[in-house]
């Protein structure tokens, strides 16, 4: 870590989604600077296997966050709740897919914030998400205003979510003792995010794509031409720890990465990094999201003097490609075995 983590040492967090792509780093970030920390997860989206490297050092539970009597007993006695649960939008159309992104990320964002006004949490991390912004947000997206207008079309319902979970942590703070910190993180990537399936993020479905043994071309949703910033999430969670132990006070901020990135030039890295030689075709009669999507950080580095990236994206990247290489070897053994 690049500053004084003394803030964590000593402290009981409780982190729901903890064996996630994020959440697992966040664990343990948490465990080096001698925090005490209890998990909670279902592994719908998780391995268990993401915190192997701290097995021991912290309390797991596999469980749904949403069943507030399991977040009572393991939220008791914790100084600061960190949310990384919730269910992803991912790459994929289907009928009530907003709705159903909606009401489950509000069941589990309610779940953790009232177990923590119930138990005298003193600080609660709120993981929002730029989804929020509308898709003709200027860019870089500065911390915009959440209370006109509508979310990024593509993800509505992910962006209404996250709209009224920010509304109501706000909300509870003003009336308790609870100090909330929020963040605003910009299309995160990770070798231990979800691969495959309809839940997947950008780059790990991409991935999968690159990947196929079809003898196709890679498919992409899209123009190509539209741009994203990545983050990794070992440098969104110095964000996430340096917001909650410093800029816990409602206040929004954009954790994310100024470099844009077109998705051309993205699934072209993919396929340089995976040695394939594969054709890309683009297809524009499918959803590609807001033309630009890009972060302005200026006030994360303003409240975290410096911030700045670590990890270099193509070494990131290169890790995403190594990784999934290894779990499709794995499993290719296994089912021999």
């Amino acid at each position: 870590m690049d500053r004084d983590m003394s803030f964590w040492e000593g402290k009981r967090v409780f982190v729901p989604g903890g064996a996630g792509g994020i959440g697992s780093y966040l664990c343990e970030f948490l465990v080096e600077v001698g925090a005490d920390v209890v998990v909670l997860d279902d592994l719908s989206s998780g391995a268990e296997a993401n915190l192997s490297g701290i097995a021991g050092q912290i309390e797991f539970v596999r469980g749904d966050v949403r069943d507030r009597g399991l977040v009572d007993t393991l939220i008791s006695g914790a100084d600061v709740a960190m949310n990384l649960a919730g269910v992803a939008p991912g790459l994929y159309e289907e009928e009530g897919r907003h709705e159903l992104l909606y009401r489950k990320n509000l069941e589990i964002a309610d779940s953790v914030l009232d177990c923590s006004l119930r138990n005298g949490v003193e600080r609660l991390l709120v993981v929002s998400s730029s989804c929020v912004y509308p898709d003709d947000a200027i860019v870089p997206t500065p911390e915009l205003s959440i209370e006109e207008g509508e979310p990024e079309a593509a993800n509505r319902g992910y962006g209404l979510a996250k709209r009224e979970m920010e509304h109501r942590a706000i909300a509870a703070a003003r009336k308790s003792h609870l100090k909330i910190a929020i963040a605003r993180p910009f299309n995160v990537y990770s070798d231990r995010d979800l691969f495959g399936g309809k839940g997947g993020h950008v780059i790990p479905s991409l991935l999968e794509r690159v990947l196929k043994e079809d003898g196709g071309p890679v498919e992409v949703w899209g123009s190509g031409k539209q741009t994203r910033s990545f983050i990794h999430a070992k440098d969104l969670v110095r964000g996430l720890l340096g917001l909650t132990e410093v800029h816990a006070c409602g206040e929004a901020v954009n954790v994310g990465s100024s470099r844009e990135l077109r998705m051309s030039e993205l699934v072209g890295l993919l396929v340089e990094l995976c040695g394939v030689e594969r054709g890309i075709f683009f297809d524009a009669s499918k959803p590609e999201g807001a033309l630009r999507k890009g972060a302005d950080t200026a006030r994360l580095r303003q409240v975290l003097t410096g911030f700045r990236e670590q990890v270099d994206f193509r070494e990131g990247l290169a890790d995403v490609v190594a990784a999934r290489r290894a779990g499709l070897a794995g499993a290719c053994l296994s089912s021999l075995g």
